[in-house]
């Protein structure tokens, strides 16, 4: 039996076996409701990150992070390398209208020739410095929480 405390087993399958104690460490799957350790059949969950993870019948969960998410390659273009679905620019996970925010002057500078609207406004402070405000109209992105799911105590909604 081994108690995990800690560990990174993002995108890949944990190492657990049966009578393991799992208080923490990070789980997260890519996909929403994927199985993972299906050959073990006793494992008690106090805590950790199981993110779009199921739990198996007769493990013991009592704590943990359990909920499903539907990512978008817009706010993780990493993760396509690992095998995200690329979403199209248009995707469910766009919000519905543009936003203005400030951003530094190098995102800007790297994304001002993808950028429509962009502008730079410049001011004069009372002591006479110059300043610069970098300001970017686009689509926000986020990730989606998927409805029903796997609740905090690894029970199926």
């Amino acid at each position: 039996m081994t108690v995990w405390k800690e560990g990174n087993f993002c995108f890949k399958e944990p190492p657990f076996q049966d009578g393991d104690v799992v208080e923490g460490g990070n789980c997260m799957q890519m996909v929403a409701g994927t199985e993972i350790c299906k050959a073990v059949k006793n494992l008690t969950i106090t805590g950790g990150n199981f993110l779009n993870c199921k739990p198996q019948n007769g493990w013991t969960v009592t704590g943990g992070l359990w909920c499903s998410k539907e990512f978008c390659s817009h706010e993780h273009p990493k993760w396509v390398a690992k095998g995200l679905k690329k979403c199209a620019v248009d995707c469910k996970h766009r919000s519905p209208a543009k936003v203005e925010r400030e951003v530094d002057e190098a995102t800007f500078r790297k994304r001002k020739a993808a950028l429509a609207e962009s502008s730079i406004d410049k001011t004069v402070d009372a002591d006479g410095v110059t300043v610069q405000v970098f300001t970017v109209t686009e689509y926000e992105y986020e990730d989606k929480l998927v409805p029903g799911g796997v609740d905090v105590m690894g029970r199926v909604r």
